[in-house]
This record gives C-alpha cells, sequence and structure tokens, in this order.
C-alpha cells in the first residue's frame, strides 16, 4: 500500500469531481473524441448552474476552446483511476487543434463504472471512491485521520480581525490562538513548530514579509482560516496547503462519506470534519456509506436530543421554540457520523411520522433564521425551510 507520508500527491483543481466524471464516462462509453468531452463538459457546467450547484467562470479564450483545461483534468484523472485507456492529452491551449479528434476508450474498469453511472448511482460513488481512495495519497490519509477522530480547524471572522487589530495583536497572538485550538496543554516541539511555521508561511506568502498596503480584514481573515486549516492537516502528518484540502472536502461530501459544519455543540470557532462511512480494509478494501436504512432510528434519537438540549440552551421561555434547521442538523449529524444530507431525510420521514415509536412529531416553518452560506438549505418539494420545532405526539405519549 502507498504511504501517503512519502509521496507527492497532485490532486487536479476539481471541486466538481463526481458530475464531471460520472458524465464523461458515459458520455464515453461507445469512445469519445477529445472535442466531444470538451463539449460535454460545457453541458454539466450548465446543468450544474442551473440547479444552483455550481458556478459559471468568466471566458478569456474563444467558445471553441472554453473549459479545455478542466477537460483535460478530468479526462486525466479518470486515466489516474484506471476508467479510460492512456491516451496522450493536450498540454497547453496552442496544442488543442492536434487533439480535437483523438478518440478515448474506456477500460474493462471503466466500462462497468459507466454502466452504474447510468443506472445504479450509490454503485457509481462506491466505485469512484474506492479508486479516488487507491489513486490519491493525501485523500487515503485524510480519510485515515478522520477513521481516529474528527478534525477540527479553527476559524475566526472579520470581527475577531478587528477586535485583534484594536488590541495592537498581530500574528504572534494568532499562532498562541492555533496553539489552544489545534493542540493539548503539553504541545510537542514538533506541533509547535508545525502550527508556527504554517501560519507563517501563508501570512508571508499572502502579504509579503513587510505589510505596504494595509489588507482589509476580510483579507487576514481568509488567510487565517487557510493558515489554520493547513497547520490543523499538518500536525496530523498531511502535508497540503488549504486549497488542497478544500478540494479532497469537496470530494469526499460529494461522495458522501465525509461531512463538515461549523455549527457542531462544543467546538465553537472551529469547522468540524468528520467520517460519514464505514471503512474496510481487511482481504478486500470498501468504503460503504452510512444510510438512512441502517441508521434511521439513531439519528431520529440524536435529532431529537439535538433539539430538546438546544432548546434548554434558549433563553425563549418556550416548551417547544423555534430552532435553525441547520443547528439541530449539525449536532445530530456530528454525534451519529453521518452526512448532514442523511439527517435532513431523517428529519422529513419524523415530519411525516413515517418513524415509528418515536413519540414527537416535528414541524418545519419557514422562519426568520438567517442562513449561514456554509449550511445546505433544507428543502422540502422544493420550498426552503429554516426553523422546526418539535413535540409530543399525543396519541404515543412523548
Amino acid at each position: 500500500m502507498i504511504d501517503p507520508a512519502n509521496v507527492r500527491d497532485t490532486i487536479p483543481r476539481l471541486q466538481q469531481l463526481v458530475p464531471h466524471m460520472r458524465d464523461q464516462l458515459v458520455g464515453l462509453k461507445n469512445g469519445a473524441t477529445f472535442e466531444q468531452a470538451r463539449l460535454r463538459y460545457t453541458t454539466t457546467v450548465d446543468r450544474l448552474v442551473a440547479q444552483g450547484r455550481g458556478r459559471r467562470t468568466a471566458s478569456r479564450v474563444r467558445d471553441n476552446d472554453r473549459y479545455w483545461a478542466p477537460t483535460r483534468e478530468v479526462l486525466d484523472e479518470a486515466m489516474r483511476l484506471e476508467f479510460v485507456e492512456r491516451q496522450p492529452l493536450p498540454s497547453a491551449r496552442k496544442h488543442l487543434d492536434t487533439h480535437r479528434c483523438r478518440r478515448y476508450q474506456l477500460t474493462e474498469l471503466g466500462k462497468r463504472t459507466a454502466n452504474h453511472a447510468k443506472t445504479d448511482i450509490p454503485a457509481f460513488s462506491d466505485e469512484l471512491a474506492v479508486a479516488v481512495y487507491h489513486a490519491h495519497p493525501y485523500f487515503q490519509r485524510l480519510i485515515r485521520i478522520l477513521t481516529e477522530g474528527e478534525l477540527a480547524c479553527p476559524e475566526i471572522t472579520e470581527g475577531d480581525v478587528e477586535k485583534s487589530r484594536r488590541s495592537g495583536r498581530g500574528t504572534e497572538h494568532w499562532i498562541t490562538y492555533a496553539y489552544e485550538k489545534l493542540v493539548d496543554d503539553d504541545p510537542s516541539e514538533r506541533e509547535t513548530a508545525c502550527i508556527r511555521n504554517a501560519i507563517l508561511t501563508v501570512v508571508r506568502r499572502r502579504f509579503g514579509r513587510t505589510l505596504g498596503n494595509q489588507p482589509t480584514n476580510k483579507q487576514i481573515k481568509e488567510a487565517l482560516n487557510d493558515a489554520f486549516a493547513e497547520a490543523a492537516v499538518k500536525i496530523n502528518g498531511l502535508s497540503i496547503g488549504a486549497t488542497d484540502l478544500k478540494i479532497l472536502k469537496s470530494w469526499g461530501s460529494q461522495l458522501r462519506i465525509l461531512d463538515q459544519s461549523r455549527y457542531v455543540p462544543g467546538f465553537e470557532g472551529q469547522n468540524v470534519i468528520w467520517i460519514a462511512a464505514d471503512i474496510y480494509d481487511n482481504n478486500y478494501f470498501s468504503i460503504q456509506r452510512r444510510t438512512v436504512d441502517e441508521h434511521e432510528r439513531k439519528v431520529s434519537g440524536a435529532i431529537i436530543d439535538a433539539y430538546r438540549n438546544q432548546a434548554r440552551a434558549s433563553d425563549s421561555g418556550l416548551s417547544a421554540p423555534y430552532l435553525p434547521i441547520y443547528r439541530v442538523r449539525a449536532e445530530a449529524a456530528f454525534r451519529c457520523k453521518v452526512t448532514r444530507s442523511l439527517v435532513d431525510l431523517v428529519i422529513e420521514r419524523l415530519t411525516m411520522e413515517r418513524t415509528p415509536n418515536v413519540g414527537v412529531q416535528i414541524w418545519l416553518h419557514l422562519g426568520t433564521t438567517s442562513q449561514p452560506a456554509s449550511e445546505p438549505v433544507y428543502r422540502r418539494g422544493g420550498s426552503r425551510r429554516y426553523e422546526m420545532t418539535l413535540q409530543p405526539c399525543a396519541s404515543k405519549g412523548a
């Protein structure tokens, strides 16, 4: 097996790996040219934008060259995952015309995966997850870290930066802040050096050793949050930057094998990442996502407990206060180590009273809660819901 600590991995800048890989494999089932793959990439981008799951970037090239680079990345990744037979790809846009008509074919593994991509999305996701795990040492290391426990990355706000500036505190203050969040009371020399080096490297890379034009609070916040994330993974033996971590988290979330939230109780001021799958590495390696069928009862109990915990902590004075769905969901998902989307499914079943013998009824409301951008909005039949209440079922007893 590959040792991630001794390998330099190359992670393609493909935030939307799963939908693009799926569409390309389906399109390559009978072989396709690079030009056909490029046009298919464009179609996928348009679909993701229409669904609110992606964005269309401004192009600096002519339309018939558009998205050539990410198309190359998808095909190169498909070859790395052994889904597509090895063929040359354009290394620069000036070479694009000589590759437009080059045909690419699926391997036997690719054909099987393409069939699942068309007819069985869960099976496709499982095969893709295993392929990515074996092909990318950094992704493999991240999963190993999460199987041992959650990964909490400190995060600050622009208000935190402003308070620090007013108090005359600079980089050294934030290094100490990171120590307190990331390590125990007695950090090792390696941990101390790792955190300090990560923060100083990111800050100097962004702003230089001496600050000329003073960066804004927003710029400092973004740089420090990236530095904290980089320090968090490096003290766990994963030498990647914040951008690579964001991509790996995106892949894991799309594959439904990990999730994250900034609203897990007990981790205030931190973005918490956790595993949401079972990893088996005996005679046959597999990654099994946690499903509603297996975890509905446990998740139902966690939702009820989370609501009651947060209701007691609120100052509303009501026996059944209106609580933000995203906060209840984050607590339940983290406690059960499942995805937030799975918790949404269980919440829906609780509102429809499809989960037997729980003794409560959940009601969903539009409410007035301001939804954080990092938390997915709960949708019911296409309509958004932001708040929830919980009442005992009179016929069943609480």
